[in-house]
């Protein structure tokens, strides 16, 4: 497991700590490129609606960037869904 995706797990972890996730909640860790170059890694929760035309519930914390170390360029942006119970 890389470097970048134990952070995001770690993040997602202190995420879930922190705002106490619903049963019905899903979670993500992204990375992406930005503009400048840098690596950044962010997780998120996303809900349905409860009900008939409500929308999505999107709530999106830990953002993260750092430049790649010298000579190295970073990986391709991702996202990976993170169960919110343990055993799901």
């Amino acid at each position: 497991m890389s470097k970048q995706a134990l952070r995001g797990a770690g993040l997602a972890a202190v995420a879930l700590a922190v705002a106490g996730c619903a049963v019905n909640d899903e979670i993500y860790v992204s990375s992406f490129t930005d503009s400048h170059g840098r690596a950044c890694t962010f997780v998120y929760t996303a809900q349905e609606g409860e009900s008939y035309g409500e929308g999505r519930d999107v709530d999106v914390s830990q953002l993260d960037c750092e430049y790649a170390p010298p000579g190295q360029s970073p990986g391709p942006s991702t996202t990976t869904r993170l169960d919110s119970v343990p055993g799901r």
